[in-house]
């Protein structure tokens, strides 16, 4: 399987391997220690100044020592000015692909939603088409994610099948190689990211002015999906409400990536608790807090019991709060953070989409943010706060959410099947939580300062706590009259 991380965003166009930015960093540090040893040798031979050597009349061996401190001090110069050179030359190049990389898609993406807009805005069928194709893609959309986690496992784990679309999930799971294709996955992403233009173009926008729309196109696309999607009694929000909450046993906040993953709530395991809480204290500090958000538990598109379902995904791609983001405000208020409290955020698949909302709110006092594969694209995440988003390249799920818009984000890609045999247990097996485990552990081993430095900032959110309290939630839906 592909372990090549790709390290891109951090306010940059810069996108390259984490390889690639290890050694740019180590020409750096190469560049500065050979800088820091000239100096040292400056300052050595500064002691007897050539006039003394010369005055004294010093021997021939004195003499070749100041000739050969030259020699060295020339070496050093070249070498520190290759070093330089070297990784000013990495730099560039990682800048100038992503920066092609950047254009291509964002032409590709206008292009395609105002060709879209224009054909909706000439052809009144087309504004028939839309409507119907909603309907269509929100239940597809249920029937390929349902077959992810048939269990109805938020982590996605294998098990037996619990609906009568069991043909449909083998079926997916047969022909797996279809949605894994990334090819597939970019296909997904322009059409999430002009779904809102088209709908514009069918509502009379003209097509100039749709790219004004821009992440807001997915969110347009997936209420007007919700919309339709209700006058057949699906994707209907409800009220939730607490149903238990018991504490776990936590002896420290998470270490690295693949431990922080794994603090979020796997409800087969939790009892159902789809948000785990855990606040650390300090004599004399404010409380801090780390919400960890579970992914999809149910992915029918009507409105039962679960928060965790189809409903909340596509309030979160319409950018509205669901049943999910509810539910994880009130386990928050119930921990008792405020808007004030210092507070992290985690989660995994429409977790991270819930996540990303969260921190994307304003109402609370975020200081890190890590998303593994959930469609955070559309989400406008603020700066001030580290904030790393991890994504597959052959992962269907992140592109449901459209067009990456956070360049001031640390983004982690990874192309999980690269070259290798497709495994058939999943119908979309690179969004499986144990390839984003292997991903998050491949992080915690990476050598960049990209990635490393990303790391050593989330987990030092905890500080020095002496005191650490770990709280699960589960929530349910209200039924509606």
């Amino acid at each position: 399987m592909g372990d090549d991380l790709v390290i891109g965003g951090g306010s940059s166009y810069a996108v390259g391997t984490d390889e690639l930015f290890a050694c740019a960093d180590q020409l750096r540090e190469l560049a500065a220690a050979v800088s820091a040893l000239n100096r040292d040798l400056a300052s050595v031979d500064s002691l007897i100044p050539r006039s003394r050597v010369r005055s004294i009349g010093a021997s021939p061996s004195l003499v070749d020592a100041e000739a050969g401190i030259d020699r060295v001090a020339l070496i050093l110069a070249e070498a520190e000015i290759q070093a330089r050179g070297l990784d000013a030359a990495v730099e560039a190049a990682a800048e100038g692909y992503g920066f092609a990389e950047y254009l291509v898609g964002h032409l590709i993406h206008e292009f395609s939603g105002q060709f879209g807009a224009l054909l909706a805005g000439y052809s009144p069928i087309l504004l028939l088409a839309t409507v119907g194709g909603t309907v269509v893609l929100g239940a597809a959309s249920g029937l390929v994610l349902g077959a992810m986690a048939p269990s109805g496992n938020a982590r996605g784990a294998p098990g037996g099948v619990k609906s009568g679309a069991s043909q449909g999930s083998k079926w997916s799971r047969e022909h797996n190689e279809i949605i894994t294709n990334p090819l597939t996955v970019d296909l997904v992403r322009i059409a999430s990211q002009a779904s809102g233009d088209i709908v514009a173009g069918a509502l009379g926008v003209p097509p100039q002015l749709t790219p004004v729309l821009g992440a807001a196109g997915v969110a347009i696309g997936a209420r007007a999906i919700m919309g339709t999607g209700s006058l057949f009694g699906l994707l209907k929000e409800t009220p939730v409400r607490l149903v238990d909450s018991h504490t776990q046993v936590v002896t420290a906040s998470p270490a690295g990536f693949a431990e922080r993953l794994g603090r979020v709530p796997d409800t087969d395991v939790t009892d159902g608790a789809q948000v785990v809480i855990e606040k650390y204290s300090t004599p004399g500090e404010a409380d801090r807090f780390e919400v960890y958000v579970a992914g999809t538990v149910t992915f029918s598109p009507v409105a039962d019991s679960e928060p965790w379902d189809m409903t909340s995904n596509m309030a979160n791609a319409a950018g509205v709060p669901g049943g999910g983001y509810a539910s994880v405000a009130a386990a928050m208020e119930l921990a008792g953070i405020d808007q004030s409290s210092p507070v992290q955020f985690t989660g995994y698949s429409q977790g991270a989409g819930t996540a990303a909302w969260l921190a994307a709110s304003g109402d609370y006092n975020t200081q890190g943010l890590a998303t593994f594969g959930g469609p955070t694209g559309q989400v406008p995440i603020p700066e001030g706060f580290p904030t790393v988003i991890v994504e597959h390249t052959d992962d269907i799920v992140p592109a449901l959410g459209g067009e990456q818009v956070n360049n001031h984000a640390l983004l982690v890609e990874r192309a999980v099947f690269a070259g290798q045999d497709i495994p058939t247990e999943y119908a979309v097996p690179a969004h499986q939580y144990e390839y984003y485990e292997q991903t998050a552990t491949l992080m915690d081993q990476a050598q960049s300062d990209r990635v490393s430095d990303a790391r050593r900032s989330l987990d030092s959110f905890a500080g020095s706590a002496t005191t650490v309290t770990s709280t699960a939630y589960r929530f349910e839906r209200v039924p509606s009259n």
